[in-house]
């Protein structure tokens, strides 16, 4: 008997919502929990006034109807200037195609270039959404694995060891700089080796860059933006992190390159984009605004990731204090990646784990292997410094009473 819900609904997990049925039966009971498993910096950090101000003005003068699919041509060119201005890259407005956040961008990317049994290449720990959206189009995500032995980085080798023996090449392959869930950077050099990688076996990169503003502890990023030059490329960004602006919905795909697979590829963005219309008008003319006043910006941005890198370095202290947990320090967004010493409880997944801990201390995470990495947990690092350190303990203190 056929079923009414397609089938290829089954790919798409939700694993912040695993925990969310506990977590409304304890808050309407008032029970205080800490919810660490979203990383929506808007609500621990207020969107620039001048922003903010913009956006009144587009909805009180009326631009609140449908620009072009592609976006707005202002909003378009200030993106192109950005990129600019940060990383050298001369990229024109025709190049940026803005989507509803990353996410649309990552359904536009997959329903453009998946077909079934075709392959795309992740590298686990990766973004929740990725492989879903590949599965849901019929494709199969092909994995290789960031080593924590090398702060989270992946080689070219690693990366060789994954095709091999493999007939079909990936349609693409996607790294994510900084990197959600480990916030940790790819290094100048290690990047230029997933450059050539991609160059060498001629498959198409993507590199999402959401948190290329939040970047801290001393270390600086490399853009693909620039030094993927002469290779066919998408960069990934958006409003949602560095403005603080999740709720604007706003995402930045940019397809520079006159080669065939680029020119493919924005063509289709573009005819994808307007079989939805548009993004959020008001939002478009606000984000003008964002990106033109750049003084207004540093000003924001210096101080979100000041406090956004304390947060984050006393979790990942903290975390190491324990004799449970273990991460890497983190150095970009705003998570830790912590691993979980199985061996020493009586818990068996990362699966359990959170299930059980937010019954138990009343403290939710996201598990590990929804980021394609079983035995960890992601911790969210944006609250405030005194949350950070109570979690922290619940969570030790769960541990404990679970030591075998």
């Amino acid at each position: 008997m056929a079923t009414f819900i397609s089938n290829s609904m089954s790919s798409m997990a939700d694993p912040f919502g695993e925990t969310a049925e506990t977590v409304r039966r304890l808050e309407s009971s008032g029970t205080n929990v800490i919810k660490l498993i979203i990383g929506d910096p808007s609500r621990y950090f207020k969107i620039q006034e001048n922003i903010a101000e913009a956006y009144t003005r587009a909805v009180t003068s009326g631009k609140t109807f449908y620009t072009e699919g592609q976006g707005l041509l202002l909003l378009r060119e200030a993106v192109a200037n950005r990129y600019a201005g940060m990383y050298a890259a001369d990229f024109s407005a025709d190049d940026v195609i803005i989507t509803q956040g990353v996410v649309e961008a990552l359904d536009f990317l997959n329903r453009s270039l998946v077909s079934k049994n075709d392959r795309a290449l992740l590298m686990a720990p990766f973004f929740t959404q990725y492989a879903p959206s590949i599965t849901i189009n019929g494709g199969m995500p092909l994995i290789a694995h960031y080593s924590e032995t090398k702060n989270w980085g992946i080689t070219y080798e690693d990366l060789e060891k994954t095709l091999r023996g493999r007939s079909r090449k990936p349609k693409y392959m996607l790294i994510t700089n900084p990197n959600n869930p480990t916030g940790s950077i790819l290094s100048e050099k290690n990047l230029r080796e997933v450059i050539e990688f991609a160059k060498d076996n001629e498959i198409f990169l993507v590199s999402d860059e959401i948190y290329d503003e939040i970047v801290y502890n001393g270390v600086k990023l490399a853009s693909v933006s620039k030094l993927g030059e002469g290779v066919p490329r998408m960069i990934l960004n958006g409003a949602s992190k560095n403005y603080a602006a999740t709720g604007f919905r706003l995402g930045f795909s940019i397809i520079p390159g006159e080669d065939k697979k680029s020119k493919q590829l924005r063509e289709a963005f573009v005819k994808l984009s307007y079989s939805r219309l548009s993004a959020n008008t008001p939002s478009q003319y606000a984000m003008v605004e964002g990106l033109e006043n750049k003084q207004a910006h540093k000003k924001f941005i210096r101080d979100m990731v000041s406090k956004i890198a304390t947060r984050t370095n006393l979790a990942s202290k903290i975390i190491n204090q324990t004799a449970y947990l273990s991460s890497i320090k983190p150095s970009g967004a705003f998570y830790v990646l912590a691993k979980i010493n199985l061996g020493l409880l009586d818990i068996k997944t990362d699966a359990e784990f959170v299930q059980k801990l937010i019954t138990e201390e009343h403290v939710q995470l996201t598990r590990g292997s929804s980021f394609g990495t079983p035995g960890y947990v992601r911790l969210v690092s944006l609250p405030p410094e005194d949350v950070l350190v109570e979690a922290v303990r619940r969570v030790e203190r769960f541990c404990k009473r679970h030591r075998k």
